[in-house]
């Protein structure tokens, strides 16, 4: 029986979900599983939507495949899990850390805190 190659969508969904998974592994918290898996979802889905084109020219594309793994992030809600804590990471020494540009990435998202319009004058 010949060796099957797994399809693009499936490659990008376990490589997605491990930079999440390792993501929050460096942040020592426990991963929001049930969001990931919304998430990965999330992303399965709109992968096809698209020709399958998209997913074979995303394998070749790194900066293609993290745009698209920011967008699913920040459109999945996963940067409200853990807002508190990760922001409070990503602004200490702690974060320098970090070598993993994976996980450097995704910490990006909590690293710029919004201010409040109430507070501001």
């Amino acid at each position: 029986m010949p060796f099957m190659v797994p399809d693009s969508i499936f490659r990008l969904r376990q490589e997605f979900r491990s930079h999440l998974e390792e993501f929050y592994t460096h942040l020592n918290l426990a991963p929001p599983y049930h969001s990931i898996e919304k998430a990965v979802q999330y992303f399965s889905n709109t992968l096809r939507t698209r020709p399958e084109e998209f997913s074979q020219g995303l394998l070749e594309d790194g900066s293609k495949k993290w745009a698209l793994f920011q967008e699913i992030f920040l459109a999945s809600g996963l940067q409200k899990k853990h807002r508190g804590i990760i922001e409070q990471l990503a602004l200490s020494p702690y974060t320098a850390l970090i070598e993993a540009p994976e996980s450097r990435r995704f910490l990006e998202n909590f690293q710029q805190i919004p201010k409040n319009p109430l507070l501001s004058e």
